[in-house]
């Protein structure tokens, strides 16, 4: 295990490339296509995995403090000059799409895991309702289709359309807590399901 290894790869790329490997975890077969050697200095995407005529390409965030630096490293990922690593003299595939993976840092003494990532979901939904019509295009015509959320090495998928959806009926919470909205946001992921 490398010393020198970037909390966005101990905490979020290491757990995730090991639940695409695991086909009872993530659903099928994927094949790691591309990981950076040093996630210090990767220029690429954190993560590339391939399926039968699906391509990820994952970009990785850990949050430990503020939420903005991050949700900006997330949101220019699909913009930037990142090729997709394939055979063919190819910029981009067809079947590739940009997924977005949120590691959670925060330790609050007794909060559990599920309390933790509330935290996130509420930041994120709160972020996504300042213009849910932006984020519907950017969705669409960037072809960002899943959040993975990563937790204690268990992994949790929702796709983006699905967050979306949500943050419309979370919009209805505007003006409540920040605990009444930590709630509302636990609430609707509860489903969520950590393998």
């Amino acid at each position: 295990m490398k010393n020198n290894m970037t909390k966005e790869e101990k905490f979020v790329v290491n757990p995730l490339e090991k639940y695409f490997l695991d086909y009872r975890r993530s659903g099928a077969k994927w094949e790691i296509k591309d990981k950076p050697k040093y996630g210090s200095s990767a220029t690429g995407w954190d993560l590339q995995v391939e399926h039968t005529n699906k391509v990820l390409l994952i970009e990785a965030k850990y949050i430990k403090g503020p939420f903005a630096s991050a949700l900006a490293g997330l949101t220019i990922a699909p913009l930037m000059n990142r090729p997709e690593k394939m055979k063919r003299d190819l910029y981009r595939s067809r079947f590739a799409v940009v997924c977005w993976a949120i590691g959670c840092g925060y330790n609050g003494g007794k909060r559990d895991k599920k309390y933790k990532m509330s935290g996130i979901y509420q930041i994120l939904f709160d972020c996504l309702i300042r213009n849910l019509e932006f984020w519907e295009c950017y969705s669409k015509i960037l072809k960002v289709k899943y959040i993975y959320f990563v937790d204690s090495q268990k992994v949790a998928r929702i796709s983006f359309d699905k967050i979306i959806s949500m943050a419309t009926q979370y919009k209805l919470s505007s003006g409540k807590s920040l605990h009444e909205k930590r709630l509302i946001a636990e609430d609707l992921l509860k489903k969520l399901e950590f393998k």
